[in-house]
């Protein structure tokens, strides 16, 4: 029975790899958000620098990098969940630990519904944060197709109250 139990090791692989993706991650974030501020004080193309077209173009740029930020955060919160629930051994000791770091209430994961409900959390504010960038790239013709990612914003929002209430 004791060499089944090794196996949860095998998670640590999620655990280190996620990590390694939030890192990418927010480099690629903060290489977006330096691609902003180039786009506004220095111009792009036809684009003049300190212009309205350079404004819309940095505004892109910067809800690109929060979109990037934000998969980065959604990476973390995965790789910490997972090693919370499948690696650590001793759950007092690890509580412990999160409490002298005052680690918030948010990261706490004592299930794995509980991780796939922050997950669904953060996913819905990625759909919104993606909803703003194309109405931001597209603000004179919208589409039906663009409409398409408020109702998957809603419908995850439901998921999560959904699975919320049936725990309790």
């Amino acid at each position: 029975m004791k060499t089944v139990f090794q196996v949860r090791w095998l998670s640590g692989i999620a655990v280190l790899f996620s990590a390694v993706g939030a890192a990418l991650m927010f480099i690629i974030g903060a290489v977006t958000t330096v691609d902003a501020i180039s786009v506004y004080f220095g111009g792009k193309d036809d684009v003049r620098a300190f212009s309205s077209d350079a404004a819309l173009d940095a505004t892109v740029d910067l809800v690109s990098s929060l979109d990037q930020f934000l998969l980065g955060l959604v990476l973390l919160i995965f790789a910490y969940g997972i090693y919370a629930l499948f690696i650590v051994a001793d759950k007092t000791k690890w509580e412990t630990q999160s409490s002298v770091v005052n680690a918030p209430d948010w990261l706490k994961v004592d299930s794995v519904t509980d991780l796939k409900v922050k997950l669904l959390e953060v996913v819905a504010v990625l759909l919104a944060v993606l909803f703003l960038k194309g109405i931001l790239k597209s603000v004179d013709n919208i589409t039906w197709p663009d409409l398409v990612v408020p109702i998957a914003v809603v419908l995850f929002a439901a998921t999560v109250w959904l699975i919320r209430n049936a725990e309790h």
